[in-house]
């Protein structure tokens, strides 16, 4: 380890283009319809490139269904990054309108997205097992907004089964304490913004069909008192507490710059933090894009670059 914690994290800055072509990636996406035991089922992607290097298990945010405009993304995360990638939908928030569970409603509204988390992580292994994934030498977590707090509180359970390799969050919004009225206009603010991302994603046809075959499919159901819980969660900080409380892998983090879900001064306050317990990783802000910048495949291409660089792993996706 260097003498400066610092050393340990490279920070990166990501320009996007408005007229960037994303390549088809060259991998296979199968969906399918898993019920692990105890759980209620929920739609799950298994995304295969040809030649599989390991496994990413990816935990989404809410309210998105695993159809075609997810299945894209899927396809080029598999294809750059090399690996098995396996997401589902978050249960209480699929396309078959179950509701949460009475404890995890209970615990949601404490603050604590743990059982939730691992009746989410049920979910993926059950993907896994019903896709034929074999168990894998090593295994990198990512995860999107919500998500984040799932991985990050189901990361001890996934580390006492698997090597992993790399914990990727992208826009963690649990990292600050805020009210529920302050955290709800935030959220209003950055879907707004969805009108700058989208746009971003229409220069490559193949995108563009992913989302038309998005509109013909069924859309995600949960009840209001979930949605009161899962807010409440957010509101507050466990995904701060808890990355500065676990032994973690290499650890990256990404923004985008405009984002009020995720603040900067909380983002940046989680990444000192690693970088004075000496995690390395990095540390990624995507420019001219809110929260929702997960939906711009070119943000998508570019994080998932960005990390395959670090790790001398070419991708057979590419920003033109």
């Amino acid at each position: 380890m260097g003498s400066n914690p610092r050393e340990m994290r490279r920070q990166v800055w990501i320009g996007l283009g408005s007229q960037a072509v994303i390549e088809q990636p060259r991998a296979r996406v199968r969906r399918l319809t898993v019920a692990p035991r105890g759980h209620p089922a929920v739609t799950a992607l298994v995304g295969r490139p040809k030649n599989p290097r390991g496994v990413t298990i990816h935990f989404p945010g809410f309210h998105i269904a695993m159809g075609p405009w997810e299945a894209a993304k899927c396809a080029l995360l598999a294809a750059i990054t090399g690996t098995t990638v396996i997401m589902c939908e978050l249960p209480g928030f699929s396309r078959y309108g179950h509701h949460l569970s009475p404890r995890v409603r209970r615990d949601l509204y404490d603050g604590d997205p743990s059982s939730w988390a691992q009746a989410a992580l049920a979910g993926m292994v059950a993907a896994g097992e019903a896709a034929g994934v074999e168990a894998p030498d090593q295994l990198d977590v990512m995860a999107y907004s919500t998500g984040c707090s799932l991985a990050v509180a189901a990361l001890p359970t996934v580390q006492a089964a698997f090597p992993v390799r790399r914990l990727t969050l992208i826009e963690p919004v649990s990292v600050t304490s805020r009210t529920l009225g302050w955290l709800t206009l935030q959220f209003t603010w950055d879907l707004i913004r969805i009108l700058n991302t989208v746009p971003r994603n229409l220069p490559s046809s193949w995108i563009r069909q992913a989302g038309l075959r998005e509109f013909r499919e069924p859309r995600v159901h949960y009840s209001p008192a979930d949605l009161l819980a899962l807010i409440s969660m957010l509101s507050g900080d466990d995904t701060g507490v808890r990355l500065g409380n676990l032994a973690l892998p290499a650890t990256n983090l990404a923004r985008g710059a405009k984002s009020k879900l995720c603040p900067a001064p909380s983002f940046a306050a989680v990444d000192a933090g690693l970088a004075a317990r000496g995690v390395p990783g990095t540390t990624m802000t995507i420019s001219g894009l809110g929260h929702q910048m997960w939906h711009a495949l070119p943000a998508i291409d570019a994080i998932a670059r960005t990390l395959a660089e670090d790790h001398g792993n070419e991708g057979t996706s590419t920003l033109q």
